[in-house]
Parts: structure tokens; sequence; C-alpha cells
């Protein structure tokens, strides 16, 4: 009970400081265009391309059963079992290269399903690989959480949230799970991470546990499978873990960052403006941090945004369907460059 009251001491005194926006921010859903449901059964969502742009994978929960990973043919729309088909998997990402695919799950636990809600990480997570002949190896497997997967545009790293340090940070490690690095390393939640497609950078949500009453209250609910996760903000930095910066301070609740296919601008979920988690809309950010604009409007939920590797099309989640679409955002201005984001 008590480590439920601080949980919601936490949270509450965090939304207390959540800014309010005072303008409306900026409308452009003409960015999005003939988005069309690649999924109908309500129950599907984290679709991730193939580097070849060939399939999409996606994460599905079929007849009551716990989520598991598909692959899926985007013009047949027909569907390949591609993990265990015990306990949950959340995430995934294809390695076309050695005609392999990452994913996480708990299938080591058993039957049962893992929890769903935002901020529930789970000890029983861990990394696996699997190929065309079913040969399933675990990669990772530390104490504690080990999930939230992504790749490089070259294969070679995996990118992924782990709790091997005691907290959860952001790690890579080589494709068969060898030379594992800590990248992040502040108190609080650091995770769902995507690579750029130039392969350079990485962009990842944040929840900084800044005061040691925060810190003690992380580590609490990490022992009962919890993360603080609102508010988040965005935060990039290279594939060594170096030159992170901070993008956006909006005090609400930010999910699944995802770069732009000129690796300029970050697409991300997000209940702006009114930080209350009831409706979470598309937004695009620059680096530099100008430029906040909402690319969908009307909807429950919408995000976990991945694009086709030629840039032209995108496939996302919006209220319990994977959809797809052509993307037809303009470039950006150049004075939103930075040094960041400088090729």
């Amino acid at each position: 009970m008590r480590v439920v009251v601080c949980m919601a001491l936490l949270v509450a005194g965090l939304m207390a400081q959540a800014p309010r926006f005072g303008a409306q921010i900026p409308v452009a859903t003409n960015y999005i265009v003939k988005p069309a449901p690649l999924t109908t059964d309500g129950a599907s969502r984290k679709p991730h391309w193939s580097t070849d742009g060939k399939a999409l994978m996606l994460v599905s929960t079929d007849k009551g059963k716990c989520p598991q990973l598909y692959w899926v043919d985007p013009a047949t729309k027909e569907r390949k079992l591609a993990s265990s088909g015990v306990g949950t998997v959340r995430t995934a990402a294809p390695l076309v290269k050695t005609k392999s695919w990452i994913y996480d799950s708990t299938q080591d636990a058993g039957e049962a399903c893992a929890p769903a809600m935002l901020g529930s990480v789970p000890a029983e997570f861990n990394i696996f690989s699997n190929n065309e002949k079913g040969k399933i190896v675990k990669i990772a497997s530390a104490a504690g959480y080990d999930a939230e997967v992504d790749v490089s545009t070259s294969e070679k790293l995996i990118i992924y949230t782990s709790q091997a340090s005691g907290d959860l940070e952001v790690w890579s490690m080589e494709w068969d799970g060898m030379n594992k690095r800590q990248l992040t390393k502040s108190p609080g939640y650091d995770g769902d991470p995507n690579v750029s497609s130039d392969g350079r950078r990485i962009v990842f949500r944040s929840t900084r546990a800044r005061s040691a009453e925060a810190q003690k209250q992380v580590k609490e609910q990490l022992a009962f499978g919890r993360a603080p996760m609102v508010p988040s903000e965005i935060f990039v930095m290279n594939l060594k873990g170096l030159d992170e910066k901070q993008i956006t301070s909006y005090g609400c609740s930010v999910l699944h960052p995802t770069w732009t296919p000129d690796n300029r601008r970050i697409v991300f979920s997000a209940d702006l403006p009114n930080c209350q988690g009831d409706r979470y809309e598309l937004f695009m950010v620059n680096l530099d941090g100008t430029g906040l604009v909402q690319l969908t409007t009307g909807n429950k939920y919408v995000g976990e945004v991945s694009f086709s590797p030629d840039g032209r099309s995108m496939a996302f989640t919006k209220d319990g369907n994977v959809f797809t679409a052509e993307w037809a955002a303009p470039a950006p201005p150049p004075e939103t460059l930075n040094p960041l984001s400088k090729p």
C-alpha cells in the first residue's frame, strides 16, 4: 500500500507541474496521406518495417491469447507467427541480412500474459533472436527487464532498454548478443529507443528522477516491476551514448519517438496539450525543439510509427489497429538545422 501511495503522490506532483500550452498547436493532417488499415482485429500494434521494405512485423493478440509477433505481407495482409507463441511480446526488429529478427518476450516465464499498462516493466522480459528455421536463441537476460528493441540500419547493433545496471537504461549489443554496452546513465526510466536511418543517432524518451526522494521511489517501484513514466521527454544521443541532448520540455506523456526519414525531425505520440493521458495523437518536432505540429486529430490513441526504408511510406498504430499511409511532410526550413542534425 505504501508503494502505491508513493507512486500516486509522485505522479500527481509531476502532473501538477506540467505546463499547459497557452497557444494552439498548429495542425497539419495533410502530412499523412491515404491511411489504410492493415489489420482490423482491434488488437494489433507496434509495426516495424524490414530494412528491405518488403514486409512488416507487428505484435497482435489472437483469439484472446497473449500478444505475439507476426510477419505481415503489406499487399496480401497474410500473417505468419514469428515468436514462440508463449508469453507476451512487446517489440521486435527484423534483421534482413541474416534472415533473422530480434524480439522481447516473457516466454520463459510460461503461458501467463504480462501486464499491458504504461509503466509495467516485468522482470520476466528477455530478448531473443529467431530465424526462418525457427531457431530461437536468448541473447539478453540480465536480472530484471530487458525489452523495447530496435536495430541499426547496418544491422550490426541492437538498441534496447535494460535493467542490467539496476536502473532502466538504454543499452546496445551486437546482433548475436555480444558486447553489451550501457549508453545512458541517469536515474529514472530511459527507454523506447529508435535508431536514425543514417545509423548515427538514437532518439529515446526519459523520465529523469532528479531528486533523492524520486530516485528512492524509482527503486521501490522497480522491485514491483513498475517504473514511473509520466511525464516523459524526448532525448537524442549518438550510438556510443555521447552528445546527449534534450529535445522537448512539455511536461506531458511522450511515447514512442521515431526519426523522420530525413533524420532532422522526431515524430512521437503524446497527450498534448492537456497532459491528462486520455487521448494520444501524433506530433512532430524539429531537432532544435521548434516547429511543433500535430499530425492527427480525433483519435483515442495514435502512435508507434515506423517509416519504410525509402521514406515514402509509414506504418502506425491507431486505436488498436495497424495502418499504412504515404508520408508527405515537406522538408524542414534550413534555420532549424543545428550541429546535432547536420550530416
